[in-house]
């Protein structure tokens, strides 16, 4: 072997040994700096790759894992057996009980609130203040859809036999089920996780991907095909829920960075058109919190998932427009 073979040699010796080393030390930096549960982008990876797994049921995306359990954005989380972040529910309800389920994403779930501080959870409480024949299921997965959604609910959630199903409504609640790909850095590797957070600010800040609200907008473009399957699953849920006589409603919830003016009044009416000509009644959270500080509904400075602030005046809207739609059926339990 000649002396510039052997040269060429080392130096990429020497290159591939300093890549390895710095790899080594950003994964180092990452877990021992950015896991203390203030980085969303390091927290909603880790709670994806612990807490959930791929559904069984074709076009449910993903699960949660039963009995699972950790702490995320610095609050625990734990997964009961049927999957929820709840307590345990019995299949069967007493004669007397009124049984709601909460479907929805992120925000149902209560992405970053104490269990506490969950809307479902606050929700229950309101309901019960009187007498104690409320019980409110929370089935929320973060990054699911309406299409996820409706069909988990469908297909296996119905067997808990619900008086009342609410569709909780995010603006995202438009995009593409997600498929989980198995990149085996991302499935292993804290930094990949940072970098790939890191990378879409720049995309966005210096070379032109859509801003939060562009993205948002577009996705209710015409033809979208999100949307139309959102609007696909809709149907299909409220025909599935009328032939069983189970009441259905839709409730939207504002994005919480600007709320007055709001930016998507358009998008929450295109929404709420759709659920009325399917006769489900529609409800819009953005009044009770309009007249708020959005920062002050967060669950931290950078997150603007809805805190236990957000959830108590959520819960309260929620108590007042039940109460006001499905007063018979209340009065007959």
């Amino acid at each position: 072997m000649d002396v510039k073979t052997k040269s060429t040699i080392f130096g990429i010796l020497s290159v591939a040994t300093s890549l390895i080393m710095a790899a080594g030390a950003l994964e180092l930096y990452v877990r021992l700096m950015e896991t203390d549960g203030t980085n969303f982008d390091i927290e909603m990876w880790r709670y994806a790759k612990e807490l959930k797994e791929v559904s069984g049921i074709p076009g449910a995306g993903h699960e949660h894992i039963p009995g699972k359990s950790g702490v995320y954005m610095g609050v625990p989380v734990t997964i009961n057996s049927a999957g929820w972040r709840d307590r345990e529910h019995s299949l069967e309800k007493g004669n007397s009980t009124i049984r709601i389920m909460m479907l929805g994403d992120s925000l149902t779930f209560g992405w970053g609130a104490r269990p506490e501080d969950v809307t479902s959870y606050q929700l229950e409480g309101l309901l019960n203040a009187n007498e104690n024949k409320f019980e409110v299921i929370n089935t929320g997965i973060g990054n699911a859809n309406t299409a996820m959604e409706a069909t988990y609910f469908m297909k296996k959630a119905y067997v808990y036999e619900p008086d009342i199903v609410v569709l909780n409504y995010f603006i995202n609640d438009a995009e593409p089920t997600p498929r989980r790909t198995r990149n085996v850095l991302l499935e292993h590797f804290y930094s990949a996780a940072f970098i790939a957070g890191r990378f879409d600010v720049v995309m966005r800040t210096y070379f032109g991907k859509a801003d939060w609200q562009q993205y948002y907008r577009g996705l209710y473009q015409e033809n979208q095909p999100g949307w139309l399957v959102a609007q696909s699953a809709l149907k299909e849920l409220a025909n599935y829920c009328n032939t069983r006589n189970i009441k259905l409603i839709v409730i939207n919830y504002p994005e919480l960075h600007e709320l007055s003016p709001y930016p998507f009044q358009d998008v929450t009416s295109l929404v709420a058109s759709k659920a009325n000509a399917l006769g489900i009644p529609f409800l819009d959270l953005l009044p009770s919190v309009e007249n708020q500080a959005p920062n002050s509904l967060w669950v931290t400075k950078t997150d603007a998932h809805p805190n236990g602030r957000a959830a108590r005046l959520y819960a309260d809207a929620i108590r007042k427009f039940l109460l006001t739609q499905f007063t018979k059926t209340f009065d007959r339990r």
